[in-house]
């Protein structure tokens, strides 16, 4: 069994192949909208952003957590979002481009998307949320388990968000709606037909996440503004 204290390292040669990928995503946007020239100046700083970001990274439960993946996506983005910020390059494109990064990866490895419409999932999901309600890692998501209906397969709502916290660690609140708007990709590669109207990053009390596969994603308030 891994502890606490050993897991990041544990999971670091997998985790790092999966971060070259990403890297890989993101050089060709850095290289499209500001040329090779300033994409080779900054790939190394952003391998060495990630590097210090990863060892910050907040155990939350590890393989036990569904989310932890979650929270090791999102340091690959704050890594890419820190560096292009201190070039002086404006939020909107740096934040474009990671939701495009993030998009391509949905497509690039669909089976990554989890399968929030498959009622063999549901029973993991509603014990996931339980477990979350006892607040075991300060650094975790908490959520309740809503029952589908009707209208619904089943619901999410979350009243504390693990990337929000770790982004305000590093000042970077403002990134924090561009990953919101990623679960809008995800949505649409694995046909989960989320539906939300409020997210904690827009100073709202919870992020409600309700997904019925098959209908169009629709998300309020997003960053990300498609034609």
């Amino acid at each position: 069994m891994v502890d606490e204290k050993n897991y990041y390292n544990s999971k670091k040669s997998e985790i790092l192949a999966q971060f070259n990928e990403f890297c890989e995503r993101v050089g060709v946007l850095i290289e499209e909208k500001y040329g090779k020239n300033f994409k080779e100046e900054v790939m190394s700083e952003i391998k060495e952003e990630y590097e210090s970001i990863y060892g910050e990274l907040p155990y939350i439960g590890g393989d036990e957590n569904s989310l932890t993946r979650d929270l090791v996506g999102a340091a690959e983005s704050l890594a890419f979002y820190l560096v292009l910020k201190r070039h002086g390059k404006p939020l909107k494109e740096i934040g474009e481009m990671a939701y495009n990064a993030e998009e391509q990866a949905f497509k690039d490895h669909p089976e990554a998307v989890p399968p929030m419409n498959n009622p063999e999932f549901f029973p993991y999901m509603k014990y996931a949320a339980e477990v979350s309600l006892k607040k075991r890692f300060p650094g975790d998501w908490v959520y309740e388990f809503i029952e589908g209906n009707d209208e619904f397969d089943l619901g999410m709502d979350f009243t504390e968000c693990g990337i929000q916290k770790f982004y305000h660690e590093y000042d970077a609140d403002e990134f924090t709606p561009y990953l919101c708007a990623m679960d809008i990709p995800m949505s649409e590669c694995g046909n989960l037909g989320l539906h939300r109207t409020q997210t904690l990053a827009e100073g709202c009390e919870r992020c409600d996440f309700r997904y019925n596969g098959g209908r169009e994603t629709k998300v309020a308030n997003t960053v990300i503004k498609k034609d």
